[in-house]
């Protein structure tokens, strides 16, 4: 019975913690942490490809059209959108856009903001300048400095105002536009199709076949490479006890990398071995999607 009495936790384990700041500011630090950072990303990435690959399978329109029939339809309506002159027309083609992406049973408003929000703002914040009448000359829009007389600086004469042309705003708009437009076509084509079938349609388009047969090994062990590093990186953080300092936050992103490296060149080799063993002679194999995903499996088991 003594020994039970003794066998209870230690009284610094029972104390509360009364300095709250230093609490609030590890956590504010392991926030920032390399190996949560790095997880988080590498899930987010491999969330989104399982995601990807989901809608693709969907019961949707356009994952009945042949991938071959999307590609040319899409690549020919991005052409038409680079080219185009007329704002209504853009407008028309997000629209029908949005309509493929609701009777495909895609999420349109993620799609949209994941869209939008990122490389066509980018490319809008880019080309701002060039509304200015300094970069481009035009009809007056609206004054953003009057001034009577020229400006003398950094050895060029200046307009005497400065202003917004309405010919600068329309080229801005319209790459803009074309930007976002052209990004939700080859999503939409991406997220109907297989990875598999999209690259396979390249043929229509005359790609030639090892090119072809490169960019499909690459995307599949990318992901392979990904799910590797993202195990290391789990073992790696569950025999972390505590906040690491930044200098050896800086040495484990070194050695992950390095060791990253001898494990994607271990593992080339053990893929070309395989494929080898498989009668490859330089061609494209004419493998199954399902042994192509044994294979796949059967290598990252070596390397887990």
């Amino acid at each position: 019975m003594e020994k039970r009495k003794d066998m209870r936790l230690p009284d610094w384990m029972l104390k509360e913690n009364e300095n709250n700041e230093v609490v609030l500011a590890v956590g504010k630090r392991n926030k920032n942490n390399f190996l949560k950072k790095s997880l988080r990303n590498m899930r987010a990435v491999i969330c989104e490809d399982r995601q990807t690959e989901h809608y693709a399978r969907c019961e949707g329109v356009l994952q009945k059209v042949s991938p071959q029939i999307k590609l040319l339809a899409m690549l020919g309506l991005i052409l038409t959108v680079s080219l185009s002159h007329q704002i209504l027309f853009l407008l028309v083609v997000w629209l029908v856009t949005l309509l493929l992406m609701q009777i495909s049973r895609l999420p349109v408003w993620e799609l949209q903001k994941k869209i939008w929000g990122f490389i066509p703002l980018l490319t809008l914040l880019f080309s701002l300048p060039v509304t200015l009448n300094i970069f481009m000359d035009g009809t007056p829009l609206f004054y953003l400095r009057q001034s009577a007389l020229a400006v003398h600086w950094l050895g060029n004469t200046w307009p005497e105002g400065l202003f917004i042309t309405r010919q600068g705003l329309t080229a801005a708009i319209f790459l803009f536009l074309r930007v976002g437009i052209s990004l939700s076509l080859g999503i939409l084509l991406v997220m109907t199709t297989p990875v598999v079938d999209v690259f396979r349609s390249l043929r229509v388009i005359r790609v030639p076949e090892l090119f072809i047969m490169i960019m499909e090994m690459t995307y599949r062990y990318m992901m392979v490479l990904l799910l590797v590093s993202m195990e290391m990186f789990e073992a790696r953080c569950l025999r972390t006890v505590g906040d690491l300092p930044m200098k050896w936050q800086r040495a484990q992103a070194g050695s992950s990398i390095a060791a990253l490296f001898a494990r994607s060149l271990a593992l080339s080799e053990e893929v070309y071995q395989a494929m080898c063993a498989r009668g490859y002679t330089g061609e494209r194999l004419k493998t199954s999607a399902d042994e192509v995903d044994e294979l796949e499996l059967a290598v990252r088991s070596q390397w887990v």
